[in-house]
Formats: C-alpha cells, structure tokens, sequence
C-alpha cells in the first residue's frame, strides 16, 4: 500500500481516470484529505462506494504510526514520530508572539538523519538513513496540529536532513502544501533552508511557486566554513553566493542567512565586515544563532572544541552588521532544555545511545513523555 499523500491532485487525478472515474473525484479526495482532514476513505462522503473500496485497499492516509513529544517551559514541543515503516523523525513546533502578531511555526524534517555531517548539528551525526516521502513530510504537519489543537502559521524545513538533497519529494509537497484548491498554506509562509547545495538552489528557484531560501553560512572565510562543514569542500562561498543571487533575481524574494557564532572563531570583527559585503549582494537578512552544544553525542576534536560566543560577543557583532546595513537578529534559543533547538534534533533522550546510534529508529526505551 502507498500513502496517498505521496500522491499530488495531478496524480490522484490521473489514477482516477485510470479507473473509468470521472476527474472530478479527484478534487473530492483531495479535498477531503486536506481540507476536511479524513482518517479514512469512508469519511469522504462525496465518493461513490466502489471508488471507495478501491481507494481503501490501495493507500493510507496517515504515514506516522505514533507521536511522542514534550514541552519546554517557552512553549515549545518536541515531537517524535514513528512513521510506519520503522523510521522515526522529530519535528519542533515553536509558537512565537510578537504582540499584535502571533505566529505558530513547525520545524519539519526531510529526511531521516543527513549525510552532511556538519560539526555543529547532532542531527549528521547520525548519518543518514533515507529521505522522506512528500507524504511523511506533510504528516508531520497534520500531527502537530492535531495534537496542539493550534492552526500553524509557518513552515520551515530546517529540521532533520537537507532537504535540497531531497529534491522531488521536497517540490512534491510543496507542491500540495501551496495547492490553490485546498490553501494548506501562502509560499511566503514558507521557508527552506540548506547548507548550500549550489546546483539545487538554481532548481529550486525555477519551481512554479517558490518559497524563501535560508542558507547556513556559519562563516565567510571558505578555510573555516569547510572544517565546520564538509558540504562547503564542494562549493565555495563564490558559488553559493552566485546562486543566491541568481535565485533572488528569478523570484525577488529577499534571503536569510544563518549564521551560528562561535567563540574564538567565526565572531571576530572581520568575520562580521566580510558577512556583511556577502549578505548585501541581495536584499536580506542575517538570523545569528547561539551555539548550542551537542555533548549528547559521540563528537571528534575539532566538534568537541567548539564554544558558543557570549552574549555580549553576540550582541556586539550583531550591532556591527547593523551600522554596516545589514539586517541582523538573534534568534532565541528555543526548545534549548528539551534538546529541540537549532542542531540538536538526534533523538539525544532515547536511552542507550550505542543502541540508538547503530539503529536509531527504535523507540523502545525512550524518556519522552506525554502532554496531558
């Protein structure tokens, strides 16, 4: 069986007719799923019972078979999901209040694991697995809005993997969350983020909606970004700003940088002048990071010496970028007692980490709680 979620209006569409059904079923189905959010066939009233019954023997619905999550103190949670074929995924929901704007933003993962193996993220220290389905992808929305009760605001993918190098699946469920009949969500409420896979940048740029790029700089200096990320030993800064630009000159969306800070080594008044003439190549912002550790897991030297800048450090560089005009924000450290913040999604509570580290999708064991 398939989960039907894998499947965009075109392709649902198509495998209607296919039947000898008329192409407007194919509306109804996913209407129902999106819009009404069925659990089963039978609830999509508007169907005929033999379409029905075949619906129900060919696909699912739902590809997360359970959730797990707990909440920090700031109202962030974090959720872990078991999807059926074994795996499991986190996710962080992270509600944010800016007085007279309340937003609720769901940090999705694209894949299980990632193969970047970025110093500072425990996430590539898992290695990866596999990438999910559009499907899997767009569960752990429908979950967390399930569970919260709440109607999430924003999307962003910069949980678990890199979601460029999930590129179909990626557009796919875009492709569905941005689908005019159904109004999931605006493209503008949406955001990828990655390391800085150059070719698909240009991809991405060229899809019928695209969405806002982030990019993980950590540094402007290619010496210092290549030990922190080994993506960079592939392309340069020179090329992943030439992409940067080209994508911003084919969908006038302005980018984000980010840019987590490091004592000693990327905070330094030159890192700030050089981050500065890169990010005012195009309209954009800078989105500075506190470095949260990750000594939950296995780390080499150069990871394990790794030391978040001080706030001063942070708000002193952050006031550099400013005089230089550039916009600059820190952003908060959200889920940061939960291990739910930025880098640390590697299921750092599931128990023996041998165990998990060899096979981590295994919940059994685990120290994640409910939410009464």
């Amino acid at each position: 069986m398939l989960c039907v979620k894998d499947l965009s209006l075109q392709e649902i569409e198509a495998f209607v007719k296919d039947l000898g059904f008329e192409p407007f079923r194919a509306k109804q189905i996913f209407y129902g799923i999106y819009a009404n959010r069925v659990e089963n066939f039978e609830s999509i009233t508007t169907l005929p019972r033999e379409l029905k019954n075949i619906l129900s023997e060919k696909f699912y619905i739902s590809s997360i078979n359970s959730a797990k999550y707990e909440k920090a103190t700031d109202g962030t949670i974090k959720f872990l999901f078991s999807l059926r074929n074994g795996s499991a995924v986190e996710s962080v929901f992270i509600p944010w209040d800016y007085g007279l704007k309340e937003r609720r933003t769901l940090c999705v993962s694209s894949q299980v694991g990632c193969a970047l193996g970025c110093a500072f993220c425990a996430t590539g220290k898992l290695g990866l697995e596999r990438n999910l389905s559009a499907g899997e992808i767009i569960d752990q929305i429908f979950e967390c809005e399930k569970i919260t009760g709440e109607r999430l605001t924003n999307i962003v993918f910069m949980g678990m993997g890199e979601p460029l190098q999930n590129f179909q699946n990626l557009v796919k469920a875009l492709e569905i969350l941005t689908n005019d009949f159904v109004k999931l969500f605006s493209r503008r409420n949406i955001t990828v983020s990655t390391a800085g896979i150059v070719p698909k940048i240009y991809d991405l740029a060229k899809i019928e909606k695209p969405v806002k790029l982030a990019v993980s700089l950590h540094s402007v200096f290619d010496d210092v970004r290549q030990k922190l990320m080994p993506v960079a030993r592939k392309w340069s800064l020179k090329e992943v700003r030439e992409a940067v630009v080209e994508y911003y000159r084919i969908t006038r969306i302005p980018i984000t940088y980010e840019y987590i800070l490091f004592e000693g080594l990327n905070d330094g008044e030159e890192d700030a002048r050089r981050l500065a003439k890169f990010a005012k190549a195009v309209p954009s912002k800078v989105n500075l990071i506190p470095f949260h550790r990750i000594d939950f897991m296995p780390l080499d030297d150069f990871a394990r010496s790794l030391k978040p800048a001080s706030k001063e450090q942070i708000l002193k560089f952050k006031s550099l970028l400013n005089s230089l005009g550039v916009r600059a924000f820190i952003r908060s450290s959200s889920g940061y007692e939960i291990n739910g913040a930025c880098g640390q999604l590697a299921f750092a509570n599931l128990g023996n980490k041998n165990e998990w580290l060899k096979n981590f999708v295994k919940l059994q064991g685990n120290s994640f709680q409910k939410i009464e």
